[in-house]
């Protein structure tokens, strides 16, 4: 068993040699009994990337929908080009013959063929977000559509602008009414980026709802006994999909050793999905354990230190 007093006195002994931890809560669940701890008061926390498995798991939900694309059932082999070729004028040929290439499985395994990210709020802070499409067609794509593993937040960002070109609905609507809803989520903030969801960020949540969407993970898309998210697309998104080699590193407690759908897959059973500043969801099925952490820090990679031989 995982003790949270363990992991809390390691918090405060890394404290002492990082003051700029600042972890804000962290919840441990194991075999149903969950304890938490609160180092700052419980308010709405910005998830960043977390909020990319919610896209995955929208996905899953649509796909079980049947829901149409064209006249034809969504599926991982859906090609995004038809939905959005009218939107921006893809001034790049190469990337035009990339771009008519991609898949929703390209998008969610980050194998577009981007170099590296180019979509993290650093990069476009003096953007236009009603511009964003633009720049991220015209961006270039260096590399071959679906030989390629790079992390970018790019891609759940146009998952959304195809979500919401096809079915019209903004990718947030439909997350709250499939998923928010049923799981008692209504405390919530999730800013566009203009007319779109941005998918990758903008989420605001408190970390007891966060704590939800760990459970969702952990218990194959169930929720209380209710089967939110198909069983068979939790499975599939949460199996190894592609090696990542290049975003392996040893030194970590959770290193990076393969991607899912939006979720790494890391050593010994342990699956993960992390945010920047510090936010994560942490699952072992075989232990039957979800930690999920919130914290406000730039040096998110002492977050996980926490753990050190305790897990």
């Amino acid at each position: 068993m995982v003790n949270i007093q363990d992991i809390s006195n390691n918090i405060s002994v890394l404290s002492k040699k990082v003051p700029e931890l600042n972890i804000d809560s962290i919840f441990l669940e194991q075999n149903g009994k969950l304890d938490k701890v609160f180092y700052k008061e419980e308010s709405l926390h910005e998830l960043r990337s977390c909020s990319k498995v919610l896209v995955t798991m929208a996905v899953g939900i649509a796909i079980d929908e049947g829901l149409l694309v064209n006249g034809v059932p969504l599926s991982l082999d859906t090609l995004v080009y038809p939905s959005i070729k009218d939107l921006v004028e893809i001034k790049n040929f190469d990337n035009l013959e990339k771009i008519k290439k991609w898949t929703i499985r390209n998008l969610l395994m980050h194998t577009t063929g981007y170099e590296s990210q180019m979509m993290s709020e650093r990069y476009i802070e003096d953007i236009d977000k009603n511009q964003l499409l633009d720049y991220a067609l015209n961006y270039d794509i260096p590399f071959e559509v679906g030989k390629r593993f790079a992390y970018n937040n790019v891609e759940p960002f146009l998952i959304s602008v195809f979500f919401q070109e096809t079915f019209g609905m903004n990718l947030s609507d439909f997350i709250h009414e499939k998923i928010f809803k049923r799981v008692g989520i209504t405390n919530y903030r999730w800013d566009n980026y203009g007319v779109y969801c941005p998918a990758a960020t903008g989420l605001y949540l408190t970390h007891t709802d966060f704590h939800k969407i760990g459970l969702l993970l952990l218990n194959d898309g169930k929720y209380q006994g209710e089967q939110i998210i198909p069983e068979k697309w939790m499975n599939e998104m949460c199996q190894m999909q592609l090696e990542t080699p290049e975003a392996y590193k040893k030194e970590r407690v959770f290193p990076k050793v393969g991607i899912g759908y939006f979720i790494f897959i890391s050593r010994d059973g342990f699956l993960f999905r992390d945010g920047s500043n510090g936010q994560y969801i942490i699952i072992n099925k075989e232990k039957n354990l979800l930690i999920t952490i919130m914290a406000s820090t730039k040096e998110m990679k002492y977050v996980t230190e926490v753990f050190r031989n305790l897990i």
